[in-house]
């Protein structure tokens, strides 16, 4: 796998990637964590297209459901990256699981590759409003990082709790010992938005 791992300390939009992952619910509904940020920093227009693909979804099976580890495309809206991947890290129950969190991560990057981007930048998928925990989230992707054959060059994997950034890199290592890898670090947050997420979020 020759591509560069960093852990991101900070809001998924400051990492400067082509391609944002968010980690959402079978409704794409973008209400809190990573896909929060995303449709508040990038625009409502984001969250229109979501809600486009949910309707394509119910036209086509009659559910306003997406499956459990699929991933869909939409703008970046006022967001600097090329496209948004929204990534589908629970079912409809919130419950997630190593291989769903497998399913996004792999998903995510065939659709960052077929958009031609060579960056991605992946939320802790599961870890929020799912609950999945943290050890277990960063082993799965990893491990899913490991086996990829992906054409990216740079994958962030976003820790939004400064304090796990140094425990993510550690369990990554551990998964793909020969990686090049470092922690990064945003801007520091501002005291009235840090209580709105959890640890990691969805």
């Amino acid at each position: 796998m020759p591509m560069k791992i960093s852990v991101f300390a900070g809001d998924l939009c400051d990492v400067e990637a082509e391609a944002l992952c968010t980690s959402t619910n079978p409704r794409l509904s973008l209400a809190m964590g990573s896909g929060g940020s995303v449709r508040d920093r990038g625009g409502y227009q984001i969250l229109r297209e979501c809600e486009e693909i949910v309707e394509t979804e119910f036209r086509r099976s009659g559910l306003r459901s997406l499956p459990a580890g699929s991933a869909y495309v939409t703008t970046s809206g006022d967001l600097p990256a090329k496209i948004i991947v929204h990534c589908v890290a629970s079912d409809a129950a919130h419950r997630s699981s190593a291989e769903i969190i497998g399913n996004c991560v792999r998903n995510a990057l065939a659709l960052a590759e077929a958009a031609g981007c060579r960056s991605v930048a992946m939320p802790l998928f599961a870890t929020g409003h799912a609950g999945f925990n943290f050890d277990g989230a960063v082993t799965a992707m990893a491990e899913a990082l490991r086996d990829d054959t992906t054409s990216a060059k740079q994958l962030f994997i976003v820790a939004y709790a400064p304090e796990r950034a140094e425990e993510a890199l550690r369990l990554i290592r551990s998964v793909i010992p020969s990686a090049e890898i470092d922690i990064q670090r945003g801007p520091d947050r501002d005291d009235e938005t840090a209580g709105m997420w959890s640890d990691d979020w969805l």
